[in-house]
Order: structure tokens, then C-alpha cells, then sequence
């Protein structure tokens, strides 16, 4: 008899932190779209210098569209050290969204947990955080009953002491002494409204990152559309000047 296998469905917040590893995506194609603009550009202004005779200025335009093919065969590297970093950008996202999964968490989920918010929150930009620190805490959050230690479930938390005034400071407050709030308070909304805040930078990134590709991609097309190949004699080879440059 076959059994089935229960799938756990991802979290809402884990989906929102994994936009970190989709952006790492976006920022490479960015790279290789750019390096690939810039490339058709140099192409383009190669062949109308050639077709013009302007043999000193085609010679500078075919090393640019060298190098810039050099760089572009060298992304390899880069590519595989880009799809490492998705994998543990997915990771770290499944880790810090423990916190939502309404679950008991262990203190090694924990460590992971925390780890993880560490390496988002540095990533994250200043302005994200600032607003972290100038977000003020509603009373309960000020009371221990709200957390949970984790290493020892069964013995009370303190009160968060009076420096800590903020949700940013309470964060690192629960870090510091590996506390957890409890779900459904106050202290928790606020926390995980934090954690959204952060995961939210990627989503806005990426459709930054789409529409600014997409007009790469049709610049690329402007470049290179309009050349005047057809000014070209019939004894230049079009696609050679393109490839390899004049010498």
C-alpha cells in the first residue's frame, strides 16, 4: 500500500525572506545583461566607424568589444558562486521564518533562527533599520510573560530592562539572551513585523531589478537595430569585424 507524503506548506514569511536569494539571481543577470548592453554598443559603433573608414577609432572600439567579451567569458565563476549564495540565502530564509511556524522551536533552530536574522539584517540598507530603531514598543511588550526561553521553557523571562525602548533593541535583546516571543502577543507581532520589514527590501528590490532589465533588453535592441550594415562595402565581413575586431 503507497503512503503518502506530507508536504509542509511554506510560510508566508519565509516566502517573503526567499526574495533575498531571487534578487542574488537578478543581480547577476543584471551583470551579464549590462556586460552584454554594453558589449552590442561597442559592436555597433565598431561597424559604423569601419563603414565610415575611421580605422583609429574602430581599432579602440574593437579592443573595448575584446575585453568586454573577455569579461563576459569569465561570468562563469561568478555564476556558480551566485547559485551557492541562493542556496543559503534559501536556507537562512527557512531558518528565520521557524519563528512563524507556530511550532515549538528548539534551541538548535534557534541558534539557526538567529543566525540567520543576523546575516539579513547586516544586508539589509540603513534606512530599513533606522525605521527599526524609531519604532516604539507597545506597553506589553515590556513585560516577560510575553517571551519564552527556549533553553529553559520553564523558567520565566524578565522583563525587558528599561534601555530597551525600541523594536530593533528588543530584537537584539532576544538574541543576546536567545528568547522567543510568544505567539499571538504583542511583543510577537511586533518582532515578526520586523522580520517583514527586512524580507520586504528584496520585493521591492526585484521589481527594480525586472523593469531595469527589461530596458536593458531594449536598449540592446535599439543598439544594435539600427546599424548601417548596408553602408558597408560588399567585401567586409560583418559578423568577423563584430567577433574579433579590425587589426
Amino acid at each position: 500500500m503507497a503512503t503518502k507524503t506530507t508536504q509542509v506548506a511554506t510560510s508566508p514569511l519565509e516566502l517573503v525572506l526567499r526574495q533575498w536569494a531571487t534578487m542574488a539571481g537578478l543581480q547577476l543577470e543584471f551583470i551579464e545583461k549590462l556586460g552584454d548592453y554594453k558589449l552590442k554598443v561597442a559592436q555597433a559603433e565598431l561597424v559604423r566607424a569601419v563603414a565610415a573608414s575611421q580605422w583609429a577609432v574602430a581599432r579602440m572600439k574593437a579592443s573595448i568589444a575584446q575585453e568586454l567579451q573577455r569579461s563576459l567569458a569569465r561570468l562563469g565563476q561568478l555564476r556558480y558562486h551566485t547559485r551557492r549564495r541562493q542556496q543559503r540565502l534559501e536556507r537562512q530564509a527557512r531558518d528565520m521564518a521557524k519563528i512563524r511556524s507556530g511550532e515549538p522551536i528548539t534551541p538548535s533552530q534557534l541558534a539557526r533562527m538567529w543566525a540567520a536574522y543576523t546575516v539579513f539584517e547586516r544586508a539589509a540598507p540603513p534606512d530599513v533599520i533606522d525605521k527599526l530603531i524609531h519604532t516604539n514598543l507597545e506597553p506589553a511588550t515590556l513585560q516577560g510573560g510575553s517571551y519564552v526561553n527556549v533553553r529553559h521553557p520553564e523558567q520565566p523571562c524578565p522583563d525587558p530592562p528599561e534601555s530597551v525602548d525600541n523594536v530593533h533593541g528588543l530584537i537584539q535583546w532576544l538574541r543576546r539572551h536567545r528568547y522567543v516571543p510568544r505567539h499571538g502577543t504583542g511583543a510577537y507581532q511586533q518582532v515578526i513585523s520586523a522580520f517583514y520589514a527586512i524580507g520586504n527590501v528584496a520585493t521591492v528590490q526585484n521589481q527594480t531589478l525586472r523593469e531595469t532589465l527589461r530596458q536593458l533588453e531594449q536598449q540592446t535592441y535599439d543598439t544594435w537595430k539600427p546599424v548601417a550594415i548596408a553602408a558597408l562595402p560588399d567585401s567586409v565581413d560583418v559578423k568577423k569585424i563584430t567577433r574579433v575586431g579590425t587589426r
